[in-house]
Parts: C-alpha cells; structure tokens; sequence
C-alpha cells in the first residue's frame, strides 16, 4: 500500500523531459505519482518512461489573464478528481496555477519549488508584477523550497515571503546522473573526436563549450565580445537551439554563425560529446537558479567559468574547479577566460578530478531522489 498521492506539476513537459527525468518512476515506489503539464506531444512518452500516470492541463507562458483563469479551473477538475494529498509545482506558471487550484481544493500539503527568479533582472511594472505573483505563490503554498541559497537570500531580500525556507540538500532540483555523465567512455570519446575533426579543431588548440539556450539572458553577448579578444588558439563550441521568447541579439547570433573558430552545432539531445570535447565550460548568465550543466560538466571533469550570480557561485570554487567572473561584463569574462586559457594542462586535470569529486559528495542522483522522499514523508508527518 503506497503512503498518499503526490501530483508534480510543470508548465512544459521538457522540464520532466530532461531536468526531472526517472525521479517520479524513483519516487512512485513510495507514493502514488501523478504528472500535470501542458501537452507538447510528450504526455505517453513521458507516461512511459516513468511508469506514472501523466494528465494535461494546457498552461501559456508570459502574462495571460483568460488563459490563466482557464488553467487553473481544469487544475481544479484535476485536484479534485485525483485528491492528492501533496501537489508540489516547478516553474512559475505552474506554480501560479497549481498553488491556486490547490488551496481551493484544500490540498493539505503545496509545495512550490522556485529555480532562477526571473524578477531581479526586470525593472518598473514588469518587476512588480513578477515579484507579486511570486508573492500569491509564497502566500498560497504551505511550504516554499528554493533551489539553491541564492534563491533563499533573493526571495528574502525582495519581500517575496517571510515564510521559513530550507534548500533540499546542497541545492538543485535533480542531482547528475554519474553513470551517465563520466569520462572516458568508449563510444562518447569516439563521437567527440570525431566532432572536433569536422570542426576543425586541433589538439593543441583551446576549446571552450557553451551548452545551453541562445537567450539573452545567458551572456552569450559578452561571451561573443569576450572571444573576439582571446588569442587565435581559442575554440569555442555553442550547443543550444535559439530561444523564441527571448533571442539572442542579431549581432551575436551571427558571430556565432560566421566566425571561424565559433561552431554552433544547434540542439543536442546528448551534451557528453560536446563536453568531453572541451578543455572547460563556459557560462555567462545573468540569472539561473541552479544550473545543471555546470554539475554535468563538473561530473566530466570539466572546469567551468561562470559568472557570480545564484547557482553557479554555489557550484564553482575559484582556483579549485573553475573561476568566475563579473555578470554583463565584457573585460570580466575575458580575464575569467584567459586565465582558463593559461592554466597548464596538468592543472587543468587536478581541477576537473576536483570538479567531479564535488559533484559525487553533493549532487549524485539517486542521493538526491532520497532526500526528496524523505522530504514528502516529513511533510506528510510518516514516519
């Protein structure tokens, strides 16, 4: 007999897709497990995969008052036809929508996770609007999780709530699969050389690797800047496919086209090539939660430069397992960049054995799905 029901909501079903992948099948052995997403042609691949039931309450990104209203009447149907006894959400309209339809159905325990706050990069009225519904979400869940200390300070520091928070473990909402993200596996090592020779890369040269969505918001402009100024040996690999609601500039998108030494390979389901082809990540953003690549790069033993903003200065350790730079500034990233470029190969390797080594104390997967079992038993007061 399992314990009680526990609904997990996303707005997108990529989210369970990718960053929260095999944790409902691990925590469907405890809990009954139910999924809420918008439908995106993922519901009974994703229904699969995790052996848990998947429904799907349609949810629209960005500010949309009827479509808001309309998602958390059919959340409402949802609740009160499962009758879950914990509906815990990720992202913010999930939140918005579930933690509503949650407290009117009278759901005992709402959780909501926050991941990178969008609100401290805005200004005027979109900023207010962001911080109060974040403030709705606070005000309506019984309990308030985010990913990282960063997160913590942010939400304290604006007003967001006042409610008592604890990061689940060091941070992260997903912990990093080691089996899957480690070096030195066979078939990973051949398709990365195999990159690098139809890239033109050659074995002495330098590679930097971004991986992550072409937005704004992730620096990619003064990582094209900072480029531009870094010696002729430097390399630098970008993974991601362009953002529709925030691109990238104009300009930037066609540097990374254009130059010679930049290789924008588009979206790639499987990063570890783009990884183990590199000498260190490289992620510039303004804003994140708790990035994951920066944990799946530290489990290939790549160091990273990233800049000094929530998540990322939780993860790296300057001079340990990567350096970190200042957040929109060019000169910053270049310094950050060439002292990367400089350090010897061997140094290099004590801190990529060094980045991997935090990543499997702290981050391990399975370490991770625990702690979060343990957390829905406490909040549902089983021993």
């Amino acid at each position: 007999m399992k314990e009680a029901k526990l609904l997990i909501v996303t707005t997108v079903p990529e989210t369970l897709k990718t960053i929260l992948v095999h944790q409902p099948r691990f925590l469907n052995r405890k809990f009954s497990v139910h999924l809420a997403s918008s439908d995106e042609g993922a519901n009974k691949t994703i229904s699969a995969k995790e052996t848990v039931p998947f429904h799907v309450v349609s949810m629209k990104r960005g500010i949309s008052p009827i479509s808001d209203l309309l998602s958390v009447f059919n959340m409402c149907r949802l609740i009160n036809r499962l009758k879950p006894q914990v509906v815990h959400s990720y992202t913010p309209k999930a939140g918005l929508v579930s933690m509503i339809a949650a407290y009117l159905c009278r759901v005992p325990v709402r959780v909501h996770t926050f991941t990178g706050l969008i609100f401290p990069t805005q200004t005027g009225p979109k900023r207010f609007l962001l911080v109060n519904i974040d403030r709705i979400i606070c005000m309506l869940a019984t309990r308030v999780i985010p990913e990282g200390e960063g997160v913590k300070r942010d939400l304290l520091s604006f007003g967001v709530t006042r409610k008592d928070m604890s990061v689940i473990g060091h941070g992260n909402i997903a912990g990093v699969d080691l089996s899957f993200f480690q070096p030195g596996i066979g078939a990973v090592s051949s398709k990365s050389e195999l990159m690098k020779k139809s890239l033109g890369i050659a074995d002495e040269d330098f590679v930097f690797c971004y991986i992550g969505r072409l937005n704004r918001d992730k620096g990619l402009k003064e990582l094209g800047q900072a480029f531009l100024k870094l010696p002729d040996f430097v390399q630098l690999i970008v993974v991601g496919e362009l953002d529709a609601e925030a691109p990238v500039d104009s300009y930037t998108l066609a540097l990374f086209k254009e130059h010679e030494r930049i290789h924008a390979v588009g979206f790639k389901a499987d990063i570890r090539d783009a990884l183990e082809a590199c000498d260190a990540l490289v992620l510039p953003s303004y804003r994140e939660g708790f990035p994951n690549v920066v944990l799946q790069a530290g489990a290939m033993r790549k160091p990273a430069v990233v800049t000094d903003i929530n998540g990322s200065n939780e993860i790296i350790e300057p001079g340990l397992n990567g350096w970190i730079a200042k957040p929109q500034d060019v000169s910053s990233l270049q310094v950050a960049m060439n002292q990367a470029v400089n350090t010897p190969k061997t140094e290099l390797s004590v801190m990529g054995a060094f980045a991997r080594s935090r990543v499997v104390e702290r981050y391990e997967q399975t370490a991770h799905w625990g702690r979060m079992n343990a957390f829905y038993l406490q909040e549902l007061n089983i021993d």
